[in-house]
């Protein structure tokens, strides 16, 4: 039932097509109204929290295969998570998306990313778990490159794809291998074999180790990262779902709810240390990135990270807390992005792009998103971030890692939401700027302006937040929630405000550039050159390999030739005289006895 439910959207879409002509301006109310649908289903799922379903779908031997749903607190809340922003993501690009012809292959294409986001955050099995998340990928590769038409776009949806897909053959690797040590796949009855005096075998570690490639690959971690930014090149709509709550999330999310068997399979220092690779790399990206999007790309790849960091380091509670918060606020930059983008004639360089001052309320909604993922109090970034400290406090040099990532994180997005406020000298340049904002879709606007409502109330939600994570304690995890001390709070706002000081003295009144120092931290460069001479091996490779293949058939092929010579040979010996096979025998046993003799 809970699939069906996840699979609505998707289903009234269709209806819809069917019945509305190519081009109608109706389509997009009607994907508006199919987006909300597993929203207004939510208080149905309440009363199901803690329940599994299954529905068989193929036998296999002895075996049934069942798509298989559970709806523990963290399924729930996840759930929620998507169903909220998805309307809001729909709203938005119907004003976002202004060409009638794309709207139908559009909507399509978005909701069948909601459905898929939808069936993987119920996932109570490995099965169901592939069904959702290779639609991700699926869904994903034609939203990254669906405006086919632009220079890198194509290049960038197979880039994703060809990434992403090593993390699909690895669930199902791993899949497999956990069917035959566990004779199951549903995930709370491994995790309950693993309790007790379970040791880790050889193969269940493998198996654990590719759910961790998958994490990596999903989620963009290092060495899979590069894809996220080159993913800007979809709509910006596709941006602000595909960061906040769907596709990347779902590496993470596999994360969180099979957390106990990565403690079982001791990959907790793997976690850390490719968590802490990739924060580095994503911040110093992020510092000297030009292009609007792409800076909240390394942002998101950032805060991907920190939440694999803290897993690893036992921050389970904080790990979930950070989660979520970061949900609304990455979704309302991507928001006030593209808006800022549309206003400066789809211009995405931060060097030459302008806000218009005179709008109020986008300046309003910018700073709202800018300062809760800076983490400055009392926005909801500051909270997640307060959790995550708190669970590192017995780690000292953790703890100083954490501080030294807040401080440059504030520094990159105030960077970012500062260089578009500086002055517009041109009085043509202003006036143009400012009709070109007073004819945004207001559709657009009022996306915004709800979200940025959600944002600010988001920390009213940590009571229920806190108490979802508390209640998986019932299903064999360990989620203890860290109390924060006064001492943590000063500590964090200090060092949030030396990163936005600076930044705003800097490249405001400054106006300072980064040509200077751009070579130094952007490292993107390194890292796509690093693919391609890897694929070029790879290529070169299979050629060496093909060549060889080549010449060893040409071998056998001589050696079989020869052998049939000589059978030929053998073959007009053997007449059927009995007096020459008596002749020959007489002559073979003389040369046995001379050579006896001798």
């Amino acid at each position: 039932m809970f699939a069906i439910i996840a699979l609505l959207p998707l289903v009234v879409l269709t209806i819809a097509i069917a019945l509305l002509r190519e081009g109608s301006r109706y389509l997009k109310y009607v994907a508006l109204a199919a987006s909300v649908t597993p929203l207004l289903l939510v208080p149905w799922l309440l009363g199901s929290i803690g329940t599994m379903q299954s529905i068989r779908w193929l036998t296999v031997g002895t075996y049934t295969l069942h798509v298989t749903t559970m709806l523990l607190p963290l399924n729930l809340l996840l759930f929620i998570l998507v169903s909220i922003i998805a309307p809001l993501v729909v709203l938005y690009a119907n004003g976002f998306m202004d060409k009638l012809s794309e709207d139908r292959r559009f909507y399509i294409e978005i909701l069948t990313f909601q459905a898929a986001m939808l069936v993987f955050s119920i996932a109570g099995n490995f099965i169901t778990l592939l069904i959702g998340w290779s639609f991700l990928s699926i869904t994903s590769y034609l939203l990254i490159g669906f405006w086919n038409h632009k220079e890198n776009a194509p290049g960038a949806a197979r880039k994703a794809i060809i990434t992403v897909i090593i993390g699909d053959l690895s669930i199902l690797a791993s899949a497999a291998i956990m069917f035959t040590t566990f004779s199951t796949l549903n995930f709370l009855t491994i995790i309950s074999d693993i309790g007790g005096n379970f040791v880790a075998s050889g193969p269940f570690y493998v198996a654990m180790v590719l759910l961790l490639v998958a994490v990596l690959t999903k989620s963009a971690q290092f060495p899979f990262q590069e894809w996220l930014a080159d993913a800007m090149e979809g709509p910006t709509p596709v941006s602000a779902f595909l960061h906040s709550s769907t596709m990347v999330k779902a590496g993470t999310f596999m994360a969180i709810i099979l957390f106990p068997l990565f403690v079982a399979a001791k990959l907790s220092s793997l976690m850390v240390l490719f968590g802490g690779v990739t924060i580095v790399i994503a911040i110093s990206n992020a510092l000297v990135n030009k292009n609007i999007k792409r800076v909240l790309a390394y942002s998101t790849m950032e805060e991907l990270a920190l939440i694999l960091f803290a897993l690893g380091v036992g921050a389970y509670a904080a790990a979930i807390y950070f989660f979520v918060m970061q949900t609304f606020y990455k979704a309302l930059l991507f928001f006030y992005a593209g808006t800022v983008i549309k206003g400066n004639e789809e211009s995405e360089d931060l060097e030459n792009v302008r806000l218009y001052r005179g709008n109020r309320l986008l300046l309003a909604i910018g700073l709202i998103g800018t300062l809760s993922l800076a983490g400055f109090f009392p926005f909801n970034g500051f909270f997640a971030n307060i959790m995550v400290e708190s669970s590192l406090m017995s780690n000292t040099l953790a703890y100083a890692f954490m501080l030294l990532v807040d401080l440059g994180v504030s520094f990159f997005i105030i960077r970012w939401f500062v260089l578009p406020l500086r002055k517009v000298k041109n009085a043509a340049m202003l006036h143009k700027l400012s009709f070109s904002f007073a004819m945004l879709d207001k559709k657009m606007v009022y996306a915004s302006t709800i979200l940025a409502a959600i944002t600010l109330a988001a920390p009213l939600g940590s009571i229920y937040i806190i108490g979802a994570i508390k209640g998986m304690n019932h299903y064999g995890y360990a989620a203890a929630v860290p109390s924060s001390e006064l001492l943590d709070m000063v500590v964090e706002m200090l060092i949030v405000l030396a990163g936005i000081y600076f930044a705003y003295y800097l490249f405001y009144k400054k106006g300072r550039r980064i040509e200077k120092t751009y070579w130094l931290f952007n490292n993107s460069t390194a890292f796509n050159a690093f693919y391609r001479y890897f694929a070029d091996f790879i290529y070169y490779l299979g050629g060496a390999a093909e060549f060889a293949d080549i010449l060893i058939n040409e071998y056998f092929d001589k050696i079989g030739f020869k052998t049939a010579k000589l059978g030929g040979y053998i073959r007009n010996i053997e007449t059927g005289s009995v007096s020459l096979y008596v002749i020959a025998l007489i002559i073979g046993l003389a040369l046995l006895i001379v050579g006896v003799l001798v």
